[in-house]
């Protein structure tokens, strides 16, 4: 079988759960990243000897499909742009389940405590883990970021699985409803998976 058609079917399973939520509580995330480019200077300022993210707020995702993201609605507006950057001398390795970096984003709330609000439902299937993001020195991939909205200002950060280690991004700043600190409780679904939601706990 065609290996897009192969990855598409599990990506629909997938969404069919995904774009159904509420406003209130933690979201479920899928992070979906292009496929490795050359550095592009004229994109982000670059910081040598590093693997960093690059986030860059006023970019809206504007051409979503011609750059590879098959699952995002034809609302950009509801995204940014945040770039993962590679200038070290190494090869950054990260998991991938059906096409999304393994991440979440966390925030500080009232009590100055980094906390998640978005959770990580895990998939069952083998073939979900096929396309781990290989990232050489000097390349980056594009990821758009969802862009929440409230009354509650603070700062934002990516949390995401590497290999057996977390990876944390750089700081951004916005807003929330307060009720997104609210952990998911009941049990989700995924790709043969129904149990509790994942938060990339290091234990």
């Amino acid at each position: 079988m065609n290996r897009r058609i192969f990855f598409f079917i599990p990506i629909v399973i997938l969404l069919s759960g995904f774009l159904i939520k509420t406003d209130k509580g933690n979201q479920r995330a899928f992070y979906e990243c292009t496929d490795p480019l050359s550095i592009d200077t004229t994109l982000f300022s670059i910081r040598q000897g590093q693997t960093y993210f690059y986030f860059d707020q006023n970019s809206k995702p504007k051409k979503l499909k011609s750059n590879g993201f098959v699952w995002l609605n034809d609302n950009p507006k509801d995204y940014f742009m945040a770039y993962l950057i590679n200038t070290s001398d190494s090869i950054f390795n990260a998991e991938r389940q059906d096409g999304s970096l393994i991440m979440i984003q966390e925030a500080i709330n009232e009590k100055d405590e980094w906390k998640p609000i978005e959770y990580w439902v895990y998939s069952g299937c083998g073939n979900s883990y096929f396309d781990p993001l290989k990232l050489d020195s000097g390349k980056y991939v594009m990821i758009p970021i969802k862009q929440y909205h409230g009354s509650f200002k603070t700062k934002f950060r990516l949390k995401m699985k590497k290999d057996k280690t977390l990876f944390y991004s750089e700081t951004f700043e916005g807003s929330i409803e307060k009720s997104q600190f609210q952990k998911q409780t009941d049990n989700v679904n995924g790709i043969l998976y129904h149990g509790p939601a994942n938060y990339l706990d290091e234990n």
